[in-house]
């Protein structure tokens, strides 16, 4: 008797599969009007220097009508719980006032399969917390024909997006600056130079950062003093201090401001203020192409070869102006500038995966190039 009913049991349940399937097949080869994307989820990475930016998509049938297709489109949040469930997430609902659907009716014409794109825009991006994950559910709200349940909606994913995905180890290496426009890093009475580093090794007596020999140049050790103190070597003196020091193997943000009239020069690491002096050097001329080993600006390399950074670098920027120290230490300030901000006048990001080239993100054209071929690292930064 108990085989007996589990046989019947066993055959009930495959009844219903069968059923079940015939009702999936059904909705399959209806004509319905569906999201047409293979993945229902679309990403939009929050970043300052983005605040704004749009998507589309097309709604789809899957042959042709003889009649116009009529299909509106509404923003959603009550989904986001939907899209939680289905993804294992915490997303929260995007908030209104940061997205808008311009034009929420599309059509798909007869003898078409493909609506028009729906456009989806988003504004202000740069005051969400990037911290956080947001959902905007942008689903089929009606149909002139059926609408396939399973493919109504699409879902836009908002996050906070890694800021450098690539940076350059110029251990043994070294890079020169071809200035086709060095005007605009000549004669700079105030100026602004910064970098994101991480040292793999100290050891040798001097490591370079950036700069001219004998000049204006910023770089680590010396006769005298630790192998990974900072300095700011200049014409008319060197700058340095025991509170200076950089860490090994850690990212470290290298800020140097200075103001020739006010004769004043300030030391930043990781944002803090940790030198103030007075510098009579006057005004910084940066804008010479190397000629030889020795002379030249220079990244990763000073007097001679012997002089390179052990490590990483990244995010190398020059400005003809004195940053404050709100400004360096504004919101993701350390990963990435506006190539167009005020003041910015070299920009090399140093993420380019393109041999020996690295560009130059201001119009100016300041591109540079290494002595040897650079290895690229794969990074995510800022570490979350």
């Amino acid at each position: 008797m108990k085989l007996k009913n589990l046989y019947l049991i066993s055959m009930a349940l495959l009844a219903g599969s069968l059923f079940a399937g015939c009702n999936d097949d059904t909705e399959t080869f209806d004509n319905q009007v569906y999201v047409n994307a293979s993945v229902k989820t679309s990403n939009i990475l929050l970043k300052a220097t983005m605040p704004n930016t749009e998507s589309s998509f097309q709604i789809a049938i899957a042959k042709p009508e003889n009649e116009q297709v009529t299909i509106s489109l509404k923003a959603d949040p009550s989904l986001t719980t939907t899209y939680n469930a289905a993804y294992y997430s915490n997303a929260e609902a995007l908030p209104e006032g940061y997205y808008s659907i311009p034009s929420p009716q599309t059509t798909i014409l007869p003898g078409s399969i493909l609506s028009e794109d729906v456009i989806v825009k988003f504004n202000n991006l740069d005051k969400l917390d990037d911290e956080k994950i947001y959902v905007l559910p942008v689903t089929i709200d009606q149909a002139s024909i059926g609408i396939l349940q399973s493919a109504r909606t699409m879902y836009y994913v908002l996050k906070g997006a890694a800021l450098i995905n690539v940076v350059a180890n110029i251990d043994q290496n070294s890079i020169y600056v071809n200035w086709t426009t060095p005007d605009v890093v000549n004669d700079m009475k105030q100026m602004s130079a910064e970098a994101l580093i991480r040292v793999s090794e100290f050891g040798k007596m001097l490591s370079t950062i950036m700069g001219i020999e004998g000049k204006f140049l910023l770089r680590v050790g010396d006769s005298g003093i630790p192998d990974n103190q900072l300095q700011l070597a200049t014409g008319s003196g060197n700058i340095t201090s025991s509170d200076l020091a950089i860490p090994l193997n850690e990212w470290t943000h290298i800020a140097v401001t200075y103001d020739s009239e006010a004769k004043k020069a300030i030391i930043y690491i990781n944002g803090k203020n940790k030198l103030e002096a007075t510098l009579d050097y006057g005004p910084v001329n940066w804008g010479e192409t190397k000629t030889d080993e020795g002379n030249g600006f220079w990244i990763g390399h000073s007097y001679n070869y012997d002089r390179w950074l052990s490590g990483d670098i990244s995010e190398c920027r020059v400005w003809n102006r004195v940053l404050t120290q709100e400004e360096i230490n504004s919101k993701d300030h350390f990963y990435e500038v506006l190539p167009e901000s005020e003041g910015l006048v070299a920009y090399w990001k140093f993420n380019d995966k393109a041999g020996n080239l690295i560009l130059d993100h201001t119009n100016n054209g300041n591109n540079a190039t290494a002595e040897k071929a650079i290895t690229w690292v794969d990074v995510e930064l800022p570490v979350k």
